[in-house]
């Protein structure tokens, strides 16, 4: 079990040919509204491709009964831990992609603003079981990892909220540090350091760091190796780096060595970017690894 922590959203996603400038206006080409939250996209991921999966987030009453709810549910999803606030708005990402591929977001948290004060909750921990932070509230991140020690941690676009004290608190306690270019650049500076490989100084096992169409890289104390992106039509990037920790950590669970694990979700993220939305196109494992074929 994976038990996946942070924020269930209604994205967003416009298409634009430029973004404007402050006081102006630009013109929407195609627009959509779709289901995200790096939580979500998380849980939808693993469980498409086999895992079980539990969901840790606020939503607003608006969620009950909708569209998403049901995708989730069939997508078989335990959402024990997903509690429903009546009265309340699930949180509402607006993002925008220019024709240079770069991206504007904009979030509104609504209820996902109680995770600064709620409690840590009560998990059944198997002994393979892992607790992945997908973004969300550093204090609250920092509390469930102390609680639950060894977690998977993915800062995402939430780095900008931490302070050194949230980050080392989460660090000491994960194992799997995944982000991207930005967030490690953001996370070395915070903690005054040099390079990824100082971050062994705390418990942290392995450090995924995901580059886009330049692929990953995957660094461990004996080492690191790098891996190409798979080729994929282009569409949206929205949801790929939530889809790509995702698969790292079903195959990691499914006793795959790392090498397979960082192989596993460059394919599987290649199959996101390739429509509109986080959680639109994801792919079994069979059809995960079936497209590595062509690419390794």
């Amino acid at each position: 079990m994976i038990y996946s922590v942070g924020q269930v959203v209604y994205d967003n996603i416009g298409e634009v040919k430029e973004f404007p400038k402050p006081n102006s206006t630009t013109y929407i080409k195609r627009y959509f509204e779709l289901f995200g939250g790096a939580a979500g996209n998380f849980s939808a991921v693993c469980s498409k491709l086999g895992q079980k999966t539990s969901l840790i987030s606020f939503v607003g009453g608006d969620f009950r009964g909708s569209g998403y709810e049901r995708h989730l549910r069939l997508n078989k999803v335990d959402l024990i831990h997903l509690k429903i606030v009546k009265g309340g708005q699930t949180p509402r990402a607006f993002m925008f992609n220019d024709s240079r591929h770069r991206q504007m977001s904009f979030f509104y948290w609504g209820v996902a603003e109680l995770f600064h004060r709620a409690p840590v909750p009560k998990l059944k921990m198997g002994k393979n079981d892992i607790v992945h932070l997908a973004n969300g509230d550093p204090d609250f991140s920092m509390r469930i990892a102390k609680k639950y020690p060894g977690v998977s941690f993915d800062p995402g676009y939430d780095i900008i909220a931490y302070g050194k004290k949230e980050l080392e608190g989460v660090l000491k306690n994960t194992k799997f540090l995944t982000c991207n270019e930005f967030e490690m650049r953001r996370i070395l500076t915070l903690l005054r350091m040099r390079s990824k490989e100082e971050l062994f100084a705390f418990p942290v096992e392995y450090i995924i760091t995901t580059k886009g169409a330049k692929g990953s890289s995957v660094t461990t104390r004996d080492g690191s190796f790098d891996v190409p992106a798979v080729k994929a039509r282009f569409v949206d990037p929205t949801g790929a780096g939530d889809s790509f920790r995702a698969a790292f950590l079903s195959a990691f669970l499914r006793g795959e060595d790392l090498k397979m694990c960082a192989k596993v979700a460059s394919s599987v993220s290649s199959f996101i970017v390739e429509k509109h939305g986080a959680q639109t196109n994801v792919p079994t494992w069979k059809e995960a690894v079936e497209r590595l074929k062509n690419n390794f």
